[in-house]
């Protein structure tokens, strides 16, 4: 009984969605540029990043520096520096974008 009616609304619904995504596509997606500086920022400054350091300070240590940086706000890899676990070059290397995308160990 109120199967046309559901049918017409939720066809009708689809026609607004696409309609919608395609203004979407056309009036801002198309537009967005990445900013990179900012993008290393944001990845820099996060917590989560601490696990690229698991494979060469351990589980534990790095676990510390994330409760460390949550407390404080500090970075990871400035936590890292202050306690001594890594030198500054080894940091930068571990951190570098391009050495994180596939799983191994820097050398």
């Amino acid at each position: 009984a109120f199967e046309p009616g559901i049918a017409y609304a939720l066809f009708n619904s689809i026609f607004i969605l696409e309609n919608a995504m395609k203004t979407l596509a056309e009036k801002a997606i198309k537009k967005l540029t990445a900013n990179p500086e900012a993008c290393l920022k944001s990845v820099l400054g996060s917590v989560g990043i601490v696990t690229a350091f698991n494979p060469y300070i351990g589980y534990e240590k790095s676990a510390s520096i994330a409760k460390e940086a949550l407390q404080t706000g500090k970075a990871v890899g400035d936590i890292c520096l202050e306690r001594g676990y890594l030198s500054k070059e080894e940091i930068d290397k571990i951190l570098e974008p391009k050495n994180m995308l596939n799983p191994s160990m820097v050398k």
